[in-house]
């Protein structure tokens, strides 16, 4: 029974699929629209995939290991971007807003480090700037983590009575423990930002990528809800019931066409935003493909649903582009739900799109996993469930 029950789902659903597919329109607005509105705001709001704060340096101790390793840690950074520069270049920079903050290493400070005296760097900033404060806390703990791995190698070697320094001969052995020490802690402490997926305001093609990916896919929906109408009209749908089929059966294979159809849009636009325009989409595969399922499950429910409220493509369409630009700017599709207010976020937050939108810059920010998606997850596939028991409740075979 359940086996025939899927191959009738199939069928309808690879009939659907058929038609999309020789609709070159629809093709048009499934894959070469999304792309073109992503590269315009993602050049529009900053360019880059990658939201990260630009910092000045000036390393007036470059031969020094310990200010090799702080500027290696620096680099390596998520929240800052390096660049190095002259001292009066740096200034200047900050002043003009063209870095966050600049940082001067100051001449000696390996010697004084690896001797466990206090050596203070310089970070200039205006200290009425939020990136500026970003940077200086990223500075003090990439700093703080240089100079606690000495301190614990002068500690071990101390200890053991020998002579600590870094022209001791058990110094290299003994910082190289206390790094790997350091790395891994007995006691971690993980910090989530509320409300929205990377606590960091989304740029350039990290915010349009996602956001133009749901406008699209929600969208495209009026393809599978028009097709609906028009077998209604033009009796396809009366034929149907010589079939024996349910209204359940012939939603669920509209459903698994439009979530096939969804799918193969999300992973060709993703992919050419992972490696055009280096959106890390990729941090964390599992949790990626929940979030695209989920995605794809609502927006097929959520369009078939649609498509049984309305009797007309004018109602539809029109319905259609409506709910799909103002699903996709109140979940922060448009412009990042950060720098609105907190009424809006939490308005945007009653709907799954945020929830959407969250996981997936929270994925590409923070390297989330299966654990942190998880609700966005959950409230996308509750959403579903309920928009698809309307639409079978809805469903008619005729007008």
């Amino acid at each position: 029974m359940h086996e025939g029950l899927v191959k009738r789902a199939w069928i309808l659903a690879r009939k659907d699929l058929l038609l999309t597919q020789r609709d070159r329109l629809d093709m048009l607005f499934t894959f070469v629209m999304p792309l073109a509105f992503t590269v315009f705001f993602g050049l529009l709001f900053g360019g880059s995939g990658v939201s990260k704060f630009p910092l000045a340096l000036v390393d007036r101790d470059g031969s020094g290991a310990a200010s090799r390793e702080l500027v290696t840690g620096l680099r390596a950074s998520h929240v800052v971007t390096v660049k190095a520069m002259g001292g009066a270049d740096a200034e200047k920079k900050v002043r003009d807003t063209k870095v966050a903050a600049a940082l001067i290493v100051p001449d000696g400070f390996s010697q004084g480090l690896d001797a466990g005296r206090p050596v203070p760097l310089t970070v200039v900033l205006d200290p009425g700037s939020s990136g500026g404060q970003s940077v200086l806390e990223e500075v003090r703990a990439t700093a703080t983590r240089v100079g606690a791995e000495r301190a614990a190698a002068r500690a071990a070697l101390q200890a053991d009575g020998s002579a600590a320094g870094p022209d001791a001969p058990g110094w290299p052995k003994a910082l190289e423990y206390a790094r790997a020490s350091l790395a891994k802690p007995t006691l971690a402490v993980s910090q989530r930002a509320s409300g929205t997926a990377s606590g960091t305001v989304p740029t350039g093609f990290v915010l349009s990528s996602p956001g133009m990916l749901i406008n699209f896919i929600l969208f495209s929906l009026l393809g599978a809800g028009i097709t609906l109408i028009l077998e209604r009209k033009n009796g396809t749908l009366q034929r149907l019931r010589t079939t024996q089929l349910h209204g359940a059966e012939v939603i669920g294979g509209k459903v698994l066409g439009m979530v096939l159809l969804t799918l193969v849009q999300q992973v060709v636009l993703l992919g050419v935003a992972q490696v055009a325009f280096h959106v890390d989409y990729l941090r964390s595969p599992a949790a990626l493909a929940m979030v695209m399922v989920s995605l794809s499950l609502l927006s097929a429910c959520l369009g078939l649903m649609i498509a049984t409220v309305f009797k007309t493509e004018q109602a539809l369409v029109a319905t259609t582009v409506l709910l799909s630009m103002g699903l996709a700017a109140t979940g922060g599709g448009w412009f990042p739900l950060e720098v609105t207010g907190s009424g809006f976020a939490f308005v945007g937050h009653l709907l799954p799109i945020a929830w959407i939108l969250d996981a997936f810059r929270g994925i590409i920010l923070r390297g989330w996993g299966v654990t942190q998606v998880l609700p966005a997850v959950g409230i996308a596939m509750g959403y579903a469930v309920v928009l698809f028991a309307v639409g079978v409740w809805r469903f008619r075979y005729e007008d």
